[in-house]
Formats: structure tokens, C-alpha cells, sequence
């Protein structure tokens, strides 16, 4: 769930450029979920290097393109108090039809959610909750988006 940059972001967004140089110079805030409980295990995950990746419907960016990743492109990871706790850059973006998502897309995922049918388990209510609001409802032919990243700050 993406969020509107604050002077908080901003400050971390300055502290991300001194240690990292080639970083850019623009930046995305994002929350890593839109539950509070999962957010904090995401954050988890991500900040030891045991999440690699997201996953996102091109349904979604297309009504709202803030949401689409850019190669290269900084996020800016903050906690549910708006508290940046991360960086990561994107390193490559992925098209696929919900119905090929196989394990092997599914090895940047945290560990608990690399099985196939658990990944399912989690992503299909959500993607549901999130198009609702445009009268839409997710299908097998709908295209995800994967985003690799690497964590560039902390590192």
C-alpha cells in the first residue's frame, strides 16, 4: 500500500542518498501491507533478506500508475506509523498470467509463502479486497507483477 511522502521519508530519503550514491533520485513509500500484522512480518522479511520481491496486479497500476514499479526505482519502506524502516531498488520486473505462477516466481517470497497454494491463499483475498472498489474481481488471466528488489539501505 503505497502512502503520500512525509518529512520523515524525506529525512530517510536523504540519509538512503548519502549511503548509497547511484540510488536515484526519486523515491516510492510504501507500506509492505495493508494489515498491520502482516506488514510487520513482511518488514521482517525484507529487512533480513528472506523477501525478495513483490507481487502486484497490472489491473491495479493501470488505474493507479504510482503503483507500478521502474526499473531501478527506489522504495521506500515504512511501518504502519509511517516510520521509514527501509530501502530497496528494483532490479526486474516480471509480467505473468495468474494462472503460470509456479515456484519458481514464488523464491523471492518470504519462506512461508513459497509453496504455490499458500501464496494463493494470501494474495487472491487480497487482490479481492483491493479491486473491489472498481467493480472488479481477480480471474486467472489477470496479470501480476512481479517486482524483484535488493535491499540497499539498510544494508
Amino acid at each position: 500500500m503505497f502512502v503520500d511522502k512525509s518529512d520523515m521519508t524525506e529525512a530517510f530519503w536523504k540519509d538512503v542518498k548519502r549511503s548509497v550514491p547511484d540510488a536515484g533520485n526519486t523515491y516510492r513509500a510504501r507500506r509492505a501491507s495493508g494489515n498491520p500484522d502482516f506488514a510487520e512480518i513482511i518488514m521482517n522479511l525484507i529487512l533480513t533478506k528472506r523477501k525478495r520481491g513483490l507481487f502486484g496486479l497490472q489491473l491495479l497500476q493501470e488505474r493507479q500508475p504510482e503503483l507500478a514499479p521502474t526499473l531501478g526505482g527506489v522504495l521506500v519502506l515504512v511501518d504502519f506509523g509511517g516510520i521509514p524502516q527501509g530501502a530497496v531498488k528494483t532490479t526486474k520486473i516480471t509480467p505473468v498470467p495468474y494462472k503460470d505462477i509456479n515456484e519458481g516466481h514464488l523464491t523471492v517470497e518470504g519462506p512461508d509463502a513459497r509453496q504455490l497454494r499458500t501464496w494463493q491463499d494470501i494474495h487472491w483475498p487480497y487482490w479481492t479486497q483491493m479491486l473491489a472498489p472498481y467493480g472488479l474481481t481477480p480471474n486467472a488471466d489477470m496479470i501480476v507483477i512481479i517486482e524483484e528488489f535488493n535491499l540497499i539501505y539498510p544494508t
